[in-house]
Formats: structure tokens, sequence, C-alpha cells
């Protein structure tokens, strides 16, 4: 079943990224704080010389995959992290999102079909995983340690859940840093990973410096 991206608003009036029954929302984070990123498609960060801007890109009609470039507009090196988000467009009880430390993804249960989430970029990998109440995102209940960038870490939920993960921005003065983050529906868990281990092989998925 290919279901086609479009743009949805959401209650505080953020634009996301919505591929019925998973949305997918982004943020920043840098120094301490976190830049939710209402700009659906670009966005500049002027106070910390910061850039960003999302690229969706065809890749397989199971696949919605997004490209995500970060420019350090500054002379000097900068850490940060992307945060990157999935939920359920629609929530029921029986809904089942959930951490797999051994495929290194995360998964999400709805319906009877199954989607994988997962992402990287030059720094490597998911480095932090966490699934959290809806309710907690946007607010320091999403965090173990806002200051460090540390999420709270749980790795299960039912319902009303949201799946966050960050990948860690290394950039140096005047560099561009992509980001490539996606998710795979499927009916089988074994389909849905074996789509994922090619994308991770395929030079596509590999991110690139500027």
């Amino acid at each position: 079943m290919k279901m086609n991206a479009y743009l949805e608003v959401d209650d505080d009036g953020r634009m996301e990224y919505s591929r019925k029954p998973l949305i997918f929302s982004h943020g920043l984070w840098i120094d301490g704080k976190i830049y939710w990123l209402g700009n659906a498609s670009e966005k500049l960060l002027p106070f910390d010389e910061l850039s960003i801007k999302v690229k969706q890109a065809n890749i397989h009609s199971k696949v919605e995959f997004f490209d995500i470039f970060v420019t350090n507009h500054a002379k000097s090196c900068k850490q940060a992290k992307l945060i990157l988000i999935q939920r359920h467009a629609e929530t029921a009880n029986e809904h089942l999102s959930f951490v797999s430390p051994n495929e290194d993804v995360i998964f999400h249960i709805a319906d009877k079909r199954i989607y994988l989430v997962n992402g990287m970029n030059s720094s490597g990998r998911m480095k932090q995983c966490t699934v959290q109440p809806v309710w907690n995102i946007s607010t320091e209940r999403l965090w173990n340690c806002r200051e460090s960038g540390k999420l709270n870490y749980q790795p299960m939920a039912k319902g009303a859940a949201a799946s966050v993960f960050s990948l860690d921005l290394n950039m140096g003065p005047r560099e561009t840093q992509k980001s490539s983050c996606w998710m795979i529906e499927g009916t089988e868990k074994n389909t849905v990973v074996n789509l994922n281990n090619m994308l991770l092989k395929n030079t596509l998925a590999f991110p690139d410096k500027k």
C-alpha cells in the first residue's frame, strides 16, 4: 500500500511531514538549547549561525526517506544533535512502539503493519533512542539532561507514543553536514529489516560533507 507524503500542521502550529500512520518532525539541539523547527523544509538559526534544510527523496514505494542538511556558517567548529521524532497520526491502545537493540532500529506496530525507523550520518547511526508518551515531547520530561543533550530513555510504550532518536553533528567552519533518516513500511519484520540493510549499504544513504 503506497501512501503519499504531505504537510500537516500540529496543535502548536508547527508543520510536520506526514505519511500516515506515522508523522515525522525534527529539532536541533545545541549548547543546551532545543529548536523545534516550525518551517518544515528550511530554517535559519542566526543566533547560533546555523541553518537547516530538509529534502525528501524517492527511494522506494515502501520507504519515506529524508535528507537533512545542517550548515555551520561560523568560523569555528560546532557540535550539535539532530532530534528526530516519529509518532502515530492516529493512536489506539493496541499500537506498540519500541527500541530494538538487536537490529539497532525502532519499530512501530499499528493496524497489523510494521514500521521501521532508522537514521545515520557521518558520525554513525542513531546515537540515542527512546520511546516516549507524545505529551512528553516539547517538555522537560523528554530529557535526562537537557544541558548535555541526553534523552530520557524508555524502551517501549503503547498507545499515544512517539519514538525519538538523535544523530550527532560535528561540523567544521563553513561546513554542511548531511544526515539521513527513513521509515520503512511492511507487513513482516524480515522484509522491513532486509530493506533497511539495503539502505544502509546503498551509497545514496551515506551522508557526505561539503
